[in-house]
C-alpha cells in the first residue's frame, strides 16, 4: 500500500473513533437528563398508589388485585416513555384456570416482578421474596404481605424451606400461580447464575398437580446497571414465555435440569428466531 492509502486508511479509522467517542457522550447526555424525569416517576408511581393500595386491601382482595395491574402497568409505561426502552413479549404465558402454576424465572432486576405480574394479568401470582422487601417500599412491601406473596429469611434456611412448603401447598389448595426466582438474587451483569434448587424443589413437592411455566428474562439488569446514576436510554428488554412443562412422571431434579437448560438457552441466545412477539 502507498503512503497516501494508508494515510487515507488512518484518517477513516480516526474519524470512525471520534464518532464511536461522540456518540457514546451524546447517549450519556441523554441519560442524565432523563434520569430526574424517570426517578420522580417512578417513586412517585409507587407513593401514590400507596395509600389507594392500603384502602384497597381493606376492601377486597379483587379491588387489592386491580390496583396492583394498574400500577404495574404504570411502571412498564414509565420505562418504555421516559427511557426510550425497547420492550418486548415473546409468546404467551400459560395459566390454565383452575390449575397451579410454578412460574420459573431466572431474575435481573427488580423491574421482572412488575413487568412479569402485568403480563400475567389474567392471575393473581405470588412471589417467593425475600423478607426484606416487605418493609419500608410504598406500595410494594405492601402488596408483597397481603396479596398472596411469601417473605423468607434467607439466613435461615431451615425456616425459609417451611414457609416455601406452607405457600405452595396454599397455592395448591386455591389452585394459584406460584412464582420464584432460583438464582436467588438478581444477575446485575445479566449473565444468568446457577439455579439454587431447593426452592423450586420444594414448590415441586407441595404443588403436585402444577404445570411449570418457564421464563427467560434479557436486558432488563440494564435499566439498574449505574443504580439510577444515571438511568440509560435506549435499552432492549425482553420477556420470552418458553414451552410450559407437565412434570408428571418426572423426578423434582428432571425438571429443574430441563427448566435450567431451557431458560439459560434462551437467555444466551435471545428471542430472535422466537414466533408470537407481542
Amino acid at each position: 500500500m502507498r503512503g497516501s492509502e494508508m494515510e487515507s486508511e488512518n484518517i477513516k479509522a480516526e474519524s470512525v473513533a471520534v464518532r464511536g467517542v461522540v456518540g457514546q457522550g451524546q447517549h450519556r447526555l441523554i441519560d442524565w437528563c432523563i434520569t430526574p424525569v424517570y426517578v420522580v416517576l417512578f417513586f412517585g408511581i409507587l407513593c401514590f398508589y400507596h395509600p389507594i393500595h392500603l384502602v384497597a386491601s381493606w376492601c377486597s382482595r379483587r379491588a387489592h388485585k386491580y390496583l396492583l395491574d394498574l400500577m404495574n402497568v404504570s411502571i412498564v409505561l414509565n420505562i418504555r416513555a421516559v427511557t426510550g426502552a425497547r420492550y418486548r413479549v415473546i409468546g404467551t404465558p400459560t395459566l390454565p384456570p383452575g390449575r397451579s402454576v410454578i412460574i420459573v424465572s431466572n431474575h435481573q432486576s427488580m423491574y421482572d416482578i412488575p413487568m412479569m405480574m402485568w403480563e400475567c394479568r389474567s392471575r393473581e401470582v405470588g412471589f417467593i421474596a425475600k423478607r426484606e422487601l416487605g418493609r419500608w417500599i410504598p406500595s410494594i412491601s405492601l402488596a408483597l404481605r397481603r396479596l398472596g406473596s411469601v417473605l423468607i429469611d434467607r439466613r435461615d434456611a431451615g425456616s425459609a424451606v417451611r414457609a416455601i412448603a406452607e405457600f405452595g401447598r396454599a397455592k395448591e389448595e386455591a389452585k394459584q400461580v406460584a412464582a420464584v426466582f432460583p438464582e436467588g438474587t438478581r444477575a446485575r451483569d445479566g449473565v444468568m447464575k446457577r439455579f439454587k434448587t431447593t426452592g423450586v424443589k420444594t414448590l415441586l413437592t407441595s404443588m403436585p398437580s402444577a404445570i411449570v411455566q418457564p421464563v427467560a428474562i434479557r436486558g432488563n439488569w440494564e435499566l439498574l446497571r449505574y443504580h439510577f446514576w444515571p438511568v440509560p436510554y435506549g435499552t432492549s428488554i425482553e420477556l420470552e414465555f418458553l414451552e410450559p412443562i407437565e412434570p408428571a412422571g418426572q423426578s423434582a431434579d428432571e425438571v429443574i435440569a430441563e427448566v435450567e437448560q431451557r431458560i439459560s438457552k434462551a437467555v444466551s441466545e435471545g428471542g430472535k428466531t422466537a414466533r408470537n412477539v407481542r
